[in-house]
């Protein structure tokens, strides 16, 4: 048990980040919490060499699970709200509304390398994913990014 709060102490506030850049403020620790019981509780936890990429993954996974049940309650909310008209007016796009319209893993992506300023390699690592899956995810991002916020400035 020791050893669990020492690698959860290592861990944290990292994984709070990386959850936070994928779900948002609101729910990162309470992600992290889930993720970390999950894994401590998983038959494969006392074999684990690499507690961190573990710790990672399985981040990324509940807070898919966190993501698909956030966006089934808003669907939920929005029909049953009564519009607001100055809700309904146009605004300005910005970084936070153009993340949140990327897949889980090119969040995931985006904010380890610019916001963990990690390297394609260690995503890699950290995820389980290729070094080109990691490429590919990362140049869809940016391409959708770019298309999103270069919107404001067309006519």
């Amino acid at each position: 048990m020791g050893m669990n709060k020492e690698i959860y102490r290592k861990h944290a506030d990292e994984l709070v980040r990386f959850a936070t850049g994928v779900v948002g403020p609101f729910d990162a620790e309470d992600v992290v919490v889930d993720a970390w019981l999950k894994a401590t509780n998983a038959k494969a936890w006392p074999t684990v060499t690499d507690h961190r990429a573990y710790l990672y993954r399985t981040v990324l996974n509940t807070a898919r699970n966190s993501y698909r049940g956030t966006l089934r309650r808003r669907l939920r909310e929005q029909k049953a709200a009564v519009p607001d008209i100055e809700y309904l007016v146009e605004t300005d796009v910005d970084v936070l509304a153009s993340l949140d319209r990327l897949s889980e893993r090119q969040r995931a992506v985006v904010v380890l390398a610019y916001w963990e300023s990690m390297t394609i390699a260690a995503i890699g690592r950290n995820l389980g994913i290729s070094v080109g899956s990691v490429k590919r995810h990362l140049g869809r991002a940016k391409s959708s990014l770019r298309k999103d916020l270069s919107k404001e400035y067309l006519v």
